[in-house]
């Protein structure tokens, strides 16, 4: 038993055990093997002493637990870093993704956010993850959003619209789609979720476009006819009525219908103007001149004040048509007093477009160049968000006595000379409407 012993610790077999974990650690249990095998020789080979058998079966039991045990931590060591990686890239891609991407448990737990949807909605990822997702929508939506992950549990989820609240409270319009992957025992449900606000608004734009574009040809036929008939009806009237004396009853009613005609060709004037239509005709205007003789032919209420801020800003263009914006301008600010006193301020110049900034409206684009500048400003009762969505509707008011074509005229006439419309309005602030026209 003493020699056993003695040969056992003798032969410094217990030094090959660790070259063996090692071996099998960096190569694999292949490698472990052999630096057993090699071991085994070099102690055959160069110890002066023969190993004890008991050293002989030790190492061949020993051996290959070790290079087995080894392999598989280094299996482990591998597994655990392609994972890393796999983390790292699907972060680093979920966080470069331009749609919000996130990870839900069955219990509607965020497990993962990626930096796209963290930063959209106001919060950090690490303030997102663990929350419930139905604690990122409006009451109103939770029903829709709990419908939409039980139909993803069940493989029949299709995307849908969710509206998503903002930590500022502000609301997100998204199209939500839901998929839900087993990892063992567990659903995950990957949500992808794409912003549409905006193309929500351009399909509202495009629709309001083919919309004007109808009603334009339509304004545009009838105003054109009706304006034949009514030349007709006022030449032959005048006519008759320079024929008649003075004082006869048929000229009085004659006076009836050219002061009809008169005014019913205005109403054409302006339905060509909301239509866009752009009279061939121009001639040179100076813009401070027509001014002062719109507000001298045409009475404002009297406790309406103007001041006028006008500078000689030459122009070609139509002058009816620059008539029917002018007023159409003013004639809605001192609509906006009502009964009230107040002031409206009108200013026109020659310059560039300002800065863009934000406005309740805005439309158009008038370039880089020189532009006629007009804005018109008061202090009256502003419009709200959806009075100011339906006030260039044609035959939209709400004055009794208005009949709707003001604005609407003014966005026509801004069309038909490829020009800006800006507008800045708010509920008992007042409104300023900006009209910036190319000169060249």
């Amino acid at each position: 038993m003493a020699l056993v012993e003695r040969n056992f610790f003798h032969v410094p077999f217990v030094f090959f055990y660790p070259a063996i974990g090692l071996a099998a650690f960096l190569g694999g249990a292949g490698p472990g093997l052999a630096s057993a095998l090699l071991g085994a020789v070099f102690a055959f080979t160069f110890f002066p002493d023969p190993p004890a058998p008991q050293n002989w079966i030790a190492l061949a039991v020993i051996a290959p637990l070790l290079a087995a045990g080894f392999a598989h931590l280094r299996h482990i060591r591998d597994r655990n870093r392609a994972i890393a990686r796999e983390l790292v890239n699907f972060k680093l891609i979920g966080d470069h993704a331009s749609d919000w991407i996130l990870l839900i448990a069955e219990s509607g737990r965020i497990l993962y956010v990626n930096l796209k949807a963290a930063t959209d909605l106001g919060w950090t990822d690490r303030e997102l993850t663990g929350r419930a997702i139905e604690s990122l929508v409006p009451d109103n939506q939770r029903t829709l959003l709990g419908a939409t992950l039980e139909r993803a549990k069940s493989g029949s989820g299709k995307p849908v619209e969710v509206t998503f609240e903002r930590r500022d409270r502000s609301l997100a319009l998204m199209e939500l789609g839901c998929t839900a992957v087993r990892t063992g025992d567990e659903q995950v449900i990957h949500a992808a979720a794409r912003d549409i606000g905006e193309r929500k608004r351009f399909e509202k734009k495009l629709r309001e476009i083919r919309h004007w574009e109808s009603l334009g040809a339509l304004a545009g036929g009838l105003a054109h006819d009706f304006n034949n008939l009514l030349t007709s009806i006022l030449g032959n009237a005048s006519l008759v009525r320079s024929i008649l004396p003075p004082g006869h009853e048929t000229a009085r009613m004659l006076d009836g219908i050219i002061v009809s005609a008169e005014q019913s060709s205005d109403l054409v004037r302006m339905l060509l103007a909301t239509s866009g239509h752009r009279s061939r005709h121009s001639e040179a205007l100076l813009l401070d001149q027509l001014l002062d003789w719109t507000l001298a032919t045409r009475p404002l209420p009297p406790q309406i004040r103007v001041a006028r801020e006008a500078v000689a800003a030459p122009f070609r263009g139509d002058r009816h048509a620059f008539e029917t914006l002018l007023w159409s301008l003013i004639s809605n600010a001192a609509e906006a007093y009502g009964e009230k006193e107040g002031e409206i301020r009108v200013v026109i110049r020659s310059g560039q477009v300002p800065e863009a900034r934000s406005s309740s409206f805005e439309e158009g684009d008038s370039g880089k160049g020189e532009c006629l500048g007009i804005v018109v400003e008061d202090r009256g009762s502003g419009m709200s968000p959806e009075i100011l969505d339906r006030a260039f509707d044609p035959f939209f008011s709400t004055k009794f006595t208005g009949r709707g074509l003001g604005l609407p005229a003014v966005r026509g006439i801004v069309r038909a000379y490829s020009g800006k419309l800006l507008v800045e309005t708010a509920v008992g602030q007042g409104t300023r409407v900006e009209v910036w026209l190319p000169k060249s």
